[in-house]
């Protein structure tokens, strides 16, 4: 495994199965609830590219070097896949007939795993790569304010694969530039385009600081930000061809911490070793304790530059929020002592899930 091009590396095709596998059984052991991406749809596109590995549809799985996780092109190529299956089957022969010709010439046997592969994958639910909705909460046609509850689950920039649910309430003093528009049916919406941009470029900013920018928009009350955050993924994996494959580019204090344990207790692993995190945060009015558990997110007033401050501390006075963050890993037995290593120094205190891999 090498890097291939920019933040990009990739696994064979082996080594490819053998990396979906533990990270299909990383996203189950995590235990993710509403506020992460559908694990359903993600587990359903891990298995999808397990197909196409299986019936050697292609050849090299593409992953972020900086997170560990499948990266863009790996996202789209089955949801392309997906696409063209309904068309791609109408156009092959029949199945029966590629199976009966199959010792003919490998071009039959090659037909058959894709016909295998294009029959299956037509009705599977996909992970997106960017799905945005909004949905409506509450109307008061006599005051002209209306609720929204906007959704983005998208592969980030970064590499991560988040979920971020905005709650917001638009009031009537602003409905001329309204940040959402309201059907004439007065049930159903969409944010405009102006606000979509906004959304997408801050979705990488964690909820206390996108709250806060949330509400520098004239006419919206932001009443709940949150987010949940796969990744980053490090895995140390032993290759087919005798190497090792690792997380390459993992960026931050996790990323020293990584290296480190590469080159101590990480050089002498027989075996697979695998650390996923899963982070949330949380920015509302009806949170009850402002606390960081995030070893790797600290709370932005831990952080915030003096000559920040006085507006900060203004705005929190004027918009009364508080802030919860939170950090879950799912490890195997070698690498739990990283974990430690990370609560111990920020004193969090946070759950590891145990991940057991089968042999082989």
């Amino acid at each position: 495994m090498s890097l291939v091009a920019f933040n990009t590396q990739q696994l064979a095709p082996v080594d490819a199965q053998r990396y979906l596998q533990i990270l299909e059984r990383s996203l189950r052991s995590a235990r993710l609830n509403n506020s992460f991406p559908d694990r359903r749809r993600l587990s359903g596109t891990v298995k999808a590219l397990q197909r196409a590995f299986e019936h050697e549809i292609y050849d090299q799985l593409y992953l972020d070097s900086r997170v560990g996780l499948p990266n863009m092109a790996s996202f789209t190529r089955v949801v392309t896949d997906q696409e063209m299956a309904a068309d791609s089957l109408s156009r092959m022969s029949d199945r029966a007939e590629l199976e009966r010709r199959r010792d003919e010439a490998p071009v039959f046997a090659r037909m058959a795993d894709k016909h295998d592969y294009y029959s299956w994958l037509v009705d599977q639910e996909l992970a997106p790569v960017d799905l945005h909705r909004v949905l409506l909460r509450r109307h008061d046609p006599s005051s002209g304010s209306a609720s929204f509850r906007i959704e983005l689950t998208k592969l980030d920039g970064s590499g991560l694969y988040m979920h971020l649910t905005i709650e917001l309430t638009q009031v009537a003093s602003a409905w001329r530039r309204k940040v959402v528009d309201l059907d004439q049916d007065g049930e159903s919406a969409a944010a405009n385009e102006a606000f979509r941009t906004l959304i997408y470029r801050c979705a990488a900013l964690d909820a206390e600081s996108l709250f806060i920018r949330l509400h520098g928009i004239e006419g919206v009350t932001v009443e709940r930000v949150a987010r949940g955050v796969i990744g980053p993924l490090l895995f140390r994996l032993p290759t087919a061809a005798g190497g090792v494959a690792t997380t390459i580019e993992p960026e931050g204090h996790l990323g020293r911490l990584w290296q480190h344990w590469l080159a101590g207790d990480g050089a002498s692993a027989s075996g697979p070793e695998v650390l996923a995190t899963f982070a949330s945060d949380v920015a509302a009015g009806d949170i009850r304790e402002e606390k960081s558990n995030d070893p790797l997110g600290p709370l932005l007033s831990s952080v915030i530059e003096d000559k920040e401050r006085r507006r900060y501390e203004a705005m929190r006075e004027r918009y009364p929020f508080k802030v919860f963050k939170d950090r879950k890993f799912v490890a195997t037995r070698g690498l739990k002592g990283l974990v430690k290593v990370l609560g111990d120094a920020a004193g969090t205190r946070n759950l590891v899930y145990d991940l057991r891999l089968p042999r082989g």
